[in-house]
């Protein structure tokens, strides 16, 4: 509906790189979702934000983009956080937590597409077409539990509630980067990890240990870091051209 009073074209001209920006969004959904069962919020919210360094490490491989070399050390001072998460006594490996580690790479890779499809496709048509595929593809597994969920009205509000807040966090994500600085945008957006924290220790007592509250800082800052430097990296390149 929106699309057709805006006159957005939904027609897609990229069907490949469509296709796999639709896969890998999904499999980071998917990865995410089921950590958020079995790990704290706060853990799983800030392993899922290194989506951000693994773009800024891959986007030589996907779009030719020179790798900095500050994007390399700021990489490596996340990835040391994300040991202290994921393997605080360096001797076993957290497997939940992988979950999460897996949903930030594929969300980055997700991201990369979206770049690649910037030049042929319209932003609400990538938004419309991944929307419709995460529902075709999951709606046959969701099936066995479908009467679980229309028996109980408790949980019904609570799909709800996720649809429309993800809904709304989404709409609101999409006009702050359209009408504010994208580097003061993104660094803002790591709040999100504060709040998920708060959240899980209000409402179900999840406390996060020294080593993930240090690992948690250290990926946090080293993403608000990396977008403050991408964007000035942009400006930079529009000024010399």
């Amino acid at each position: 509906i929106i699309a057709r009073i805006g006159g957005v074209d939904l027609v897609v001209h990229d069907r490949k790189n469509m296709a796999f920006r639709c896969f890998t969004g999904l499999a980071a959904m998917i990865l995410y979702f089921s950590a958020l069962g079995l790990i704290p919020i706060g853990q799983a919210v800030t392993l899922q934000y290194t989506n951000p360094l693994f773009v800024a490490l891959l986007s030589g491989f996907f779009l030719s983009e020179r790798v900095h070399p500050q994007v390399l050390a700021l990489a490596v001072i996340s990835f040391l956080g994300i040991i202290l998460i994921v393997s605080p006594n360096l001797r076993t490996i957290e497997k939940d937590a992988l979950l999460a580690l897996g949903s930030g790479f594929f969300a980055g890779v997700a991201y990369l597409y979206v770049r690649k499809l910037r030049a042929t496709e319209e932003a609400l048509s990538i938004v419309f077409w991944f929307a419709a595929f995460s529902v075709v593809a999951t709606a046959l597994p969701a099936i066995p539990s479908l009467a679980d969920v229309i028996s109980d009205p408790i949980l019904i509000l609570a799909l709800v509630g996720i649809g429309v807040g993800a809904g709304a966090g989404q709409v609101g994500l999409t006009y702050a980067f359209h009408r504010a600085n994208a580097a003061w945008v993104s660094a803002f957006s790591y709040l999100t990890v504060i709040v998920a924290t708060a959240y899980g220790y209000l409402l179900f007592n999840e406390v996060l240990d020294t080593r993930d509250i240090i690992g948690g800082i250290m990926i946090i800052c080293s993403g608000i870091i990396l977008s403050l430097f991408q964007v000035g990296s942009i400006e930079d390149k529009v000024g010399q051209e």
